[in-house]
């Protein structure tokens, strides 16, 4: 009992030497023998006690658990199944052989057997958390949280129980819950690993990164070989935008646990921030390869082939139908049809399904058609993803008819509810973005027409969307159908609206006018960030005598040390440059106010902060493509009339950028224009656009009733 297990098996020899029949002695020798780890002698132990004892019931399951820890399944199987028809009362059997048959995905009979343990000892603590742990697989929270929580009742020191009770709680959205019941195992063990990793979880979804740095951080000192603690650190810190930090703790992870697919996709997406595209890629494809049916770490991989030059429009649509024919397409071929009323007149229930109705760039283009949808044509239906709301989210769910909380549904349930619903439109607003966030359940085809529209930048490479919108200047006629799974409708004029902030700044004075010289500016991801992009803003510098650069972005010391040699190598001065870490909204805006001339990345162009520098009076110089991706930032500048700021070629970039610093008149006459233009422009015309979007819908609706 004190672990001197040595010198008890030395013991229990000497018993049996003098009394080699005892089965007792014999018994608890092989228990010892399990204790230091020495299986196959346990197992003689117990089959020579077996030869006294034929039809011991609890022999055999002494048996099968050694067989269990040996990793020999299909024998344990058998001799629990031996054992429990010698005696069908035997709990732990039950219970063990339960949690074979989970591993082998026998999930009824695992249930059957938890069950049967529960009923003859009711108060067996791991037979009722290993039942919640199956309803967790069945997504079965509610009851997987009441099997953990008599767990805990049967065992209050369960630290097991306990942080599964957390997780679920977690997964429920009952934050303040879950926080005690990993604070109750931390009660019990300060230094229990997986209650700390826990509330850190829990702590990461409130944004308090403070303290979820604090959990990782006392998780580490503990068990500093812990990859998976390592990676949790790593995603609170980036979260804070201290990426170096996050850089280091996920390759720490990987060093660790190389085969930890989470830390690969963790550490592409904190490179991928930093515009490390090339090391960001390597990192997605090792996620990939690692977890093949994770389609969230395969959605990152899309996205980020968009911000490399490097990759044509062709190798990435191969690269969407791979991800489409791996993960959605399967499940639209099993979806059912769908029995919505066919009238073509009939009100029409449309459904918005998006994590990011909460402060977030998609909702200046989002807000305005919540708000202005006809309610006698259209019942607005919202699924919202958002675990921590805010004050927007509450203003969104008020232009709603529907408002559905799905944070908890997994993507079938999601799927589920929409076809209850009765919705007739669905429209994706995310696309591969946050891990291709709800992607399956349009694959599972939950509406009879389905739509992608503004989040994504890209295809989504699936079978299962119907139409992708956007507008002639983003997607010209004939150019770009070929590279799309989703055939594409241009809305007439512009593919979207603009809703600028409320508390956004009035139109100051020119800065240049009060510096005597110009300042450019960029407040992109730096992930759009390229060598070229950066090379052509060195070559505008060259020329423009005095002039300074102001960056906005995620300021890591690697970051400005890169971008600090990048520049002095084309000749520019570290003193010309600004580097400005991420800000509040509010400070943002100040610092646009602050420029006389934004700079759009390429091939990836900007889109909000495009909108958001031309409403402030910045004229912005665009570089457009041959892709959407590459054009829908310059389709803002063809609706105000703007299509001397758009270039052609990196050279004619510069030359737009350099000609328009070199006139000062001009410059101020756009500044105090462009806000009255864009507010006499269709992208303020809410009402005018919404009204477009809706007879879209509708064309989309009557096509369907006759087909």
């Amino acid at each position: 009992n004190r672990g001197q297990y040595a010198e008890a098996a030395a013991a229990l020899r000497e018993a049996l030497r003098l009394k080699p029949d005892d089965v007792a002695a014999r018994t608890r020798l092989g228990h010892v023998l399990v204790d230091q780890g020495k299986l196959p002698e346990a197992e003689i132990c117990f089959r020579r006690v077996l030869r006294s004892e034929p039809n011991s019931a609890i022999t055999y399951c002494h048996l099968a658990g050694v067989a269990q820890a040996q990793g020999r399944l299909d024998d344990a199987v058998t001799l629990y199944r031996t054992a429990l028809e010698l005696d069908p009362d035997l709990a732990d059997a039950h219970n063990n052989l339960g949690t074979i048959l989970k591993e082998q995905n026998a999930l009824a009979e695992a249930i059957a057997h938890f069950q049967a343990a529960l009923r003859v000892q009711p108060g067996h603590a791991a037979a009722h958390t290993n039942l919640g742990l199956v309803y967790d697989t069945q997504d079965r929270f509610e009851a997987a949280a009441e099997c953990y929580r008599a767990a805990t009742q049967a065992d209050p020191r369960s630290l097991t129980a306990r942080c599964n009770l957390g997780a679920m709680l977690q997964r429920q959205s009952h934050s303040e819950a879950a926080l005690v019941s990993y604070q109750d195992a931390l009660d019990i063990n300060p230094d229990y690993v997986p209650a700390l990793t826990g509330m850190s979880h829990v702590l990461q979804s409130e944004g308090r990164w403070t303290a979820a740095v604090a959990c990782c951080e006392r998780a580490i000192q503990v068990d500093p070989g812990n990859a998976e603690v390592c990676n949790n650190l790593g995603v609170a810190w980036s979260e804070q935008g201290r990426r170096d930090e996050a850089i280091a703790y996920f390759q720490r992870a990987i060093e660790l646990n190389s085969g930890l697919a989470i830390a690969h996709g963790n550490l592409a997406v904190a490179l991928q921030a930093l515009g490390r595209l090339d090391e960001a890629i390597v990192e997605h494809r090792k996620a990939v390869e690692l977890a093949p049916q994770n389609a969230g770490l395969h959605s990152n991989l899309l996205y980020s082939l968009n911000y490399h030059p490097g990759y044509d429009a062709q190798t990435i649509f191969r690269e969407h139908r791979a991800w489409g024919q791996r993960h959605a397409d399967p499940l639209t071929f099993q979806s059912l049809p769908h029995s919505n009323d066919r009238t073509p007149g009939r009100r029409l229930r449309v459904g918005y399904v998006s994590p990011h109705f909460l402060a977030h760039a998609v909702t200046f283009f989002t807000e305005p058609i919540l708000a202005t949808h006809d309610r006698e044509q259209f019942e607005v239906f919202c699924y919202s993803d958002v675990a921590l709301e805010d004050a927007t989210t509450e203003r969104l769910r008020s232009y709603a008819d529907q408002w559905r909380n799905c944070v908890n549904l997994t993507d079938q349930q999601l799927a589920d509810l929409v076809r209850r619903d009765k919705i007739d439109i669905l429209v994706d607003l995310t696309g591969h973005i946050s891990g291709g966030k709800r992607l399956l359940v349009f694959a599972r085809r939950a509406a009879p027409i389905q739509v992608t529209y503004i989040g994504y930048q890209n295809t989504t490479g699936m079978l299962g969307i119907d139409y992708r919108l956007t507008d002639a200047y983003a997607d010209p006629l004939g150019q770009t159908e070929a590279i799309h799974t989703e055939q594409l409708v241009r809305l007439p004029g512009t593919f979207f609206c603009y809703l600028p902030s409320s508390n956004a700044p009035n139109v100051g004075s020119l800065p240049a006018s009060a510096a005597g010289h110009v300042t450019f500016g960029s407040f992109n991801n730096f992930a759009k960030i390229t060598a070229d992009v950066l090379r052509a803003w060195a070559a505008i510098l060259s020329r423009t005598p005095r002039s300074k650069l102001l960056i906005l972005g995620d300021m890591t010391d690697s970051l400005q040390v890169r971008l600090v040699e990048s520049f002095e190598r084309h000749g520019v001065g570290r003193e010309r440059l600004e580097l400005v870490h991420r800000v509040p909204r509010n400070k943002y805006l100040d610092c646009i106010q602050r420029v006389d001339i934004a700079f759009d990345p390429f091939p990836f162009n900007g889109h909000t902060t495009t909108c958001d520098c031309l409403w402030q009076g910045v004229p912005v110089v665009t570089l457009s493509g041959q892709t959407y991706v590459s054009r829908f930032g310059g389709s803002s500048h063809r609706t105000l009339k703007l299509e001397e700021l758009i270039a052609r070629t990196p050279e004619q970039y510069i030359e737009i950028a350099s000609a328009l610093a070199a006139n000062v008149e001009t410059l101020a006459r756009l500044r105090g224009s462009l806000r009255d233009r864009m507010a006499a422009s269709p992208l303020l015309d809410f009402q005018g656009f919404t009204g477009r979007l809706e007879a879209e819908y509708r064309r989309m609706w009557i096509k369907w009733c006759n087909a």
